[in-house]
């Protein structure tokens, strides 16, 4: 992977359209700062200002839902597709932490055994355009099995290898796409702010305006980082063996 520029803000990938975006939309697996890179954009760039977030539409998603695989009916040049990524044992921990749609068997397994086990999800937030007790309430999650096969994935660590092929293949598909570190965009949200609007020429306000809510949503309260353990040498080596290591290379990733 080339190394970006001294003093630039680094990503793992980047190209741009003919023309500047109109919009952007955020793509990535929970818990990957996707909420966080989309309210940086909407609250600095005007241009991007009113570009749709995770919340479904009338006529549904817009580019597909945003965790799941590459699903969206058209790749316009005219929208910016952001990827976000984070280093797997930290997202592995806020997965645990924070196991979004995990079936109750799966959410209230230790560490250990979240890790191992066969990766199960239900529909259990209208958000996905369902009503609250009806047929499909509580139903598996299809946008969390094998895209071809419909099978589960045997484990989280085999769903992330999948979805990370899946997302890296959006550069294939927008004309402009930017790839990102979510340890990056956390670390300095205004340079990420700063690179976006200077790469992709689009204006910002002078003065940066940080995102201080959880999930970038006032009702979420405060944002406060979290501090993860260590995974165990037995779990750390159980990841990077079920790790596609090349791919996780790719996104500056190695284990330690």
């Amino acid at each position: 992977m080339p190394k970006p520029d001294v003093g630039r803000f680094p990503v793992i990938s980047q190209q741009r359209a003919d023309k500047a975006p109109l919009e952007h939309f955020v793509f990535g697996e929970r818990n990957s700062g996707t909420n966080l890179a989309h309210s940086l954009l909407v609250q600095n760039i005007p241009a991007l200002a009113a570009s749709t977030g995770d919340r479904i539409g009338e006529r549904g998603f817009r580019y597909g839902w945003k965790h799941g695989f590459p699903q969206m009916v058209a790749a316009p040049a005219s929208c910016l597709a952001i990827v976000m990524f984070r280093a797997p044992e930290a997202w592995l921990r806020s997965m645990h932490a924070r196991p979004w749609h995990a079936s109750p068997d799966v959410a209230g397994l230790s560490f250990p055994e979240f890790i191992r086990a066969e990766w199960n999800t239900r529909v259990d937030e209208q958000n996905f355009g369902v009503t609250r007790g009806g047929p499909r309430w509580g139903a598996e999650l299809q946008y969390d099995r094998h895209p071809l096969t419909g099978a589960r994935f045997s484990n989280i660590i085999a769903l992330r290898n999948a979805k990370t092929a899946g997302f890296l293949s959006l550069a294939a598909r927008f004309e402009a796409c930017l790839m990102l570190r979510h340890e990056d965009v956390s670390d300095d949200p205004e340079g990420f702010v700063h690179h976006v609007s200077e790469h992709f020429g689009l204006p910002r306000y002078k003065t940066f305006r940080p995102v201080a809510s959880r999930r970038g949503r006032v009702s979420e309260g405060a944002f406060q980082p979290a501090a993860y353990a260590p995974l165990e040498a037995a779990d750390h080596a159980f990841v990077w063996s079920e790790l596609d290591a090349a791919q996780e290379a790719q996104l500056g990733y190695l284990p330690t």
